[in-house]
């Protein structure tokens, strides 16, 4: 294997490993509302986030096939730039548009979980689910 292909995979395992203590990290700490936790709802949860991310590579490989063969890449590229983008959307305001505070019971409040602040790995008003498994599309 070459230098460079090596280095992309070790930055890769690394970045992967400290994602994953991010996501399970003890700095809060699961009470007894973590017995209502769906275990099947879990794992779909993951299943569909994995759908939704190998989805991405399919959806550029058919927009590539609609454009000219010098225009594939910069078009597949944008399949993907486009799932960043979002995910940093997502991270940012998206969680608390969906699941802040009502404003008018129309849109959630932006600032409630502003960069994912307040979220943790306890159960949420009715869900069945860890509230931080909502960020796994953005590896947080």
């Amino acid at each position: 294997m070459s230098k460079p292909k090596t280095r992309w995979i070790v930055i890769f395992a690394i970045l992967a490993i400290l994602q994953l203590l991010v996501l399970f990290n003890a700095s809060n700490p699961v009470d007894e509302a973590a017995d209502t936790i769906d275990k099947a709802d879990t794992a779909w949860m993951i299943v569909a986030t994995a759908f939704v991310l190998f989805m991405t590579p399919g959806l550029s490989f058919f927009y590539g096939g609609m454009v000219s063969f010098k225009n594939v890449i910069s078009t597949m590229l944008q399949s993907f730039i486009a799932l960043g983008v979002i995910s940093l959307l997502w991270y940012l305001v998206g969680f608390s548009l969906a699941f802040g505070d009502s404003i008018g019971g129309l849109i959630g409040n932006p600032t409630t979980y502003f960069a994912f602040r307040n979220v943790g790995l306890n159960p949420h008003q009715g869900l069945h689910l860890r509230f931080r498994f909502y960020c796994l599309p953005c590896f947080n």
